[in-house]
């Protein structure tokens, strides 16, 4: 018998947005251990036409959905049958994802134990190549009646289910359950529901001690996930374990994307100096490449060493890279790429032929087989993909950073590669400028050149 209170949901939907389409279907049935307690679904009226396509797959046409409820007036009862339960799903994030979209538009918040049967075929049957339930129902032999109606498909994960303990036992099915779900401990000073109360949104968040000292600031993209991975058991290390003796609160901050999480952890561990970040200590092993002349090895150049911490304002930079080891790393992984000499990229010390060029991966400079000018050219070449842009503005610009789910967007301000916090801008971070340079090269037209106020902090909450 599993020792689990399940609710195996699956949802039909007018698209696959769960910020811009809405659910036409919803069935849930719930299951306690082995015994089923009852099934029910509904039809779902979406407010809008259900495109064609959709109609064709699901056979939901607009007639069915006329004068079937808006999802706000079954609100309750889905909360009400979810509660308590583990939520079942196949490829679980779609559904729970328009779930939450749904609850979070009607002003309600949805938080539940999330169980994806996509990720519990892949962990018990890796051999297989395919995962969609329809590979699960021929290779099963599930009950396939209604396919692509939520009570049809809710049935077929349930079965899955069912033939998982006879096919592969119980004892390894609970393990594998036990591991997808990897339910945390929740710290001995934490009220026990501290943890299921979370979020499950971009923010920031601190632990925080018996005598109210900041102990630790992190970001996550998904604060419910990422505060409780801090306390699985099965993958704690010796930081996490301290944690969960010292924390004796624990406060979150909610952002609407990654970039505005970014921008808050630095504002906060800037403020507060937590006792156990490294955050701060990070920026002093960041460093750059800076070609030298031709011949001679690039420099590691800090950047603790350039003017006010601005590696705008220091031309022919290529990285930024996290240590001196990481770039040396990417010097030897681009010398075995393109040829170079271990010798011109101050890997090898020694005198006479280097060591790639004695197992032929070196073009010959350090055995007069090639000119100085010529390695250096290819070694520009072979830089140029990591070469440290320039701002592409003229000033400050701003960014409206919208949720995913629907939620409120944030204003926020970034200058020379950097964010404009309350203060003033804030240090160059490797990480920020990775994201806004992915930012740029998705969506350059977001950027609006003019300078933007910061969005307002959003109440803390937990």
């Amino acid at each position: 018998m599993l020792p689990y209170r399940f609710a195996f949901v699956d949802l039909e939907t007018c698209g696959v947005s769960p910020a811009d389409d809405r659910i036409t279907e919803v069935a849930i049935i719930r299951v306690d251990g082995d015994r089923q307690v009852d099934e029910w679904s509904t039809l779902v009226d979406p407010g809008r036409p259900i495109p064609p396509e959709i109609q064709s797959l699901t056979g939901i046409t607009d007639a069915m959905v006329r004068d079937a409820p808006a999802f706000e007036s079954i609100l309750p009862e889905v909360a009400r049958r979810l509660e308590g339960r583990v939520l079942v799903a196949h490829n679980a994030r779609f559904d729970y994802g328009f779930l939450k979209a749904a609850f979070r538009r009607a002003g309600e918040r949805l938080c539940a134990e999330v169980l994806c049967t996509v990720r519990l075929s892949r962990a018990l049957f890796p051999q297989h190549a395919t995962h969609r339930l329809d590979a699960l129902i021929e290779r099963h032999g599930l009950p396939s009646a209604e396919r692509h109606r939520a009570l049809g498909d809710a049935r077929a994960i349930r079965h899955f289910l069912w033939t998982l303990a006879r096919e592969v036992g119980p004892v390894p099915l609970q393990d594998a359950i036990r591991t997808l779900l990897r339910r945390p401990a929740t710290p001995p000073h934490l009220p026990p529901d501290a943890l299921d109360r979370l979020p499950e949104s971009p923010g920031v968040y601190t632990f925080v001690g018996e005598t109210g000292q900041p102990l630790y600031v992190g970001k996550a993209r998904n604060l419910r996930e990422r505060v409780r991975a801090h306390f699985h058991a099965d993958g704690r290390n010796a930081n996490d374990a301290r944690l969960a003796a010292e924390v004796h609160s624990l406060h979150v901050q909610t952002t609407a994307g990654e970039l505005g999480a970014l921008i808050l952890e630095m504002q906060r561990v800037k403020s507060c100096a937590p006792l156990h970040n490294v955050a701060l200590r990070r920026r002093d092993t960041v460093c750059f490449l800076q070609p030298d002349a031709p011949g001679r090895a690039p420099r590691l150049v800090r950047l603790a060493e350039l003017p006010a911490g601005d590696p705008c304002g220091q031309p022919g930079l290529y990285g930024p890279f996290g240590s001196r080891a990481n770039a040396r790393s990417a010097l030897q992984a681009l010398g075995r790429a393109h040829r170079l000499c271990d010798r011109a990229l101050g890997l090898w010390a020694r005198d006479g032929a280097c060591f790639s060029r004695q197992v032929h991966r070196c073009a010959g400079l350090c055995t007069g087989h090639e000119e100085p000018q010529d390695h250096h050219a290819r070694l520009l070449e072979a830089l140029e993909p990591s070469r440290f842009p320039a701002w592409p503005f003229d000033g400050a610009v701003g960014l409206t950073e919208c949720d995913p789910d629907g939620g409120p967007g944030e204003r926020l301000a970034f200058d020379r590669w950097c964010a404009i916090g309350p203060d003033g801008p804030l240090p160059f971070d490797p990480d920020l400028y990775r994201l806004l340079r992915r930012r740029l090269q998705r969506s350059p037209q977001a950027f609006e050149a003019r300078e933007a106020p910061v969005a307002a902090p959003r109440p803390a909450s937990g």
